[in-house]
């Protein structure tokens, strides 16, 4: 999802296989749109979406996976499948699942690895589990699939299996009515951070998961290391328990 019509234009976001978006308006080969997850609006390519409204079962729950044409590992790839995709399951076997999908508004099928998917409705309560699974995806700004992902799209992503759809950038995150963290001592697994522009996750009381243009990847360390690193011009604006 590009800030303007052109492929040389800034990425705003990303919007996941299977999600939905509203078409606001046209322009040549692009769409305006409002993605409903988290309604973030930008330009797509009007070749990355099919006009077809279908209801979705399941997402993919693993960091990514694929569409294989058969029902064995050795078949051809037809798409990758970062976390957060969903898709529409027309059956459920021990092994795989056989789904239905659409390419260029014409319908197709093919098969995912059924430990992949949960439900849509599936929740996580360990939710920094995900975030953790995510750790050494490089860094991408705008980025929201697990081929490179920032800050607040790990956030949002791994928050999501805990059954929660939060806002797409810190802007908004930083606005949720979460129960405030005044001291540093009273960190723990499943609270959140911000700084002005950024986020991290806290995976206990004293480390920090974050994806992060300085290390051009998602990676944890020592909270204090952080706030060394860019406490000089921006210290700590918010800290708050997402359990």
């Amino acid at each position: 999802m590009k800030s303007e019509p052109s492929e040389m234009s800034s990425l705003e976001t990303q919007c996941l296989f299977g999600e939905k978006v509203d078409i606001l308006d046209k322009q040549f080969d692009w769409v305006y749109c409002k993605l409903r997850t988290d309604d973030y609006e930008g330009w797509i390519e009007k070749k990355g979406i099919s006009e077809i409204d279908i209801e979705t079962t399941h997402r993919v729950i693993v960091k990514r996976s694929f569409i294989y044409k058969d029902k064995t590992p050795k078949s051809n790839c037809l798409l990758h499948l970062p976390m957060g995709s969903k898709v529409l399951v027309e059956e459920m076997q021990a092994d795989w699942c056989k789904i239905k999908f659409y390419i260029d508004n014409k319908k197709k099928f093919g098969f995912v690895p059924s430990n992949h998917l949960v439900s849509n409705d599936h929740k996580i309560k360990d939710w920094v589990a995900i975030a953790q699974l995510l750790e050494g995806t490089p860094y991408r700004w705008g980025g929201r699939d697990t081929i490179g992902i920032d800050c607040s799209a790990l956030l949002q992503l791994s928050y999501q299996t805990y059954g929660k759809i939060i806002p797409r950038n810190t802007s908004g995150q930083v606005l949720l009515n979460k129960p405030k963290i005044n001291n540093l001592n009273d960190l723990k697994r499943g609270c959140v951070i911000f700084w002005e522009g950024h986020v991290g996750i806290m995976i206990d009381r004293l480390n920090c998961i974050h994806a992060n243009a300085f290390h051009m990847k998602t990676i944890t360390e020592p909270l204090v290391n952080i706030v060394k690193r860019i406490g000089k011009d921006n210290h700590i604006v918010k800290m708050m328990d997402f359990n």
